[in-house]
């Protein structure tokens, strides 16, 4: 089964800081925050309550319906976490991009600038006269 269809059909719940949240919740969290609101706070307590009740056993090797629930839930957080992160680090790759393509089009437009500064009067005054 999917990963959020498992979520959404068992109604899983997340503690924060801020009172128990949903799935669709969890896109509005913050990856960081200066309280402890945020996606990291909420995954540490997903991971936390999964130890709790996955104490090491030799003999008992069948996960419970709790385990399960628990184990998802933290793979839920952690793919929003993930998929946060990637949002983040393709929005720093564009406005570096556009920093760049800026600086390059200053660069070419005073190249441009050059060239024009090289023409004689009576290339300029031509060009001036095809622009009227």
């Amino acid at each position: 089964m999917n990963l959020f269809e498992y979520a959404t059909r068992n109604k899983l719940r997340f503690k924060s800081t801020r009172g128990e949240i949903t799935v669709e919740d969890l896109w509005d969290v913050p990856l960081r925050s200066k309280d402890d609101f945020n996606l990291n706070s909420i995954a540490k307590a997903a991971s936390k309550a999964w130890k709790d009740i996955s104490e090491e056993s030799f003999v008992e090797t069948a996960k419970t319906t709790q385990h399960t629930r628990l184990e998802l839930a933290l793979d839920v957080v952690k793919y929003v976490i993930e998929t946060k992160l990637a949002e983040e680090a393709a929005a720093q790759k564009r406005a570096e991009n556009k920093l760049e393509k800026e600086k390059l089009l200053k660069i070419l437009a005073e190249k441009q600038d050059g060239k024009l500064s090289e023409l004689s009067e009576r290339e300029l005054k031509k060009r001036i006269a095809e622009l009227e």
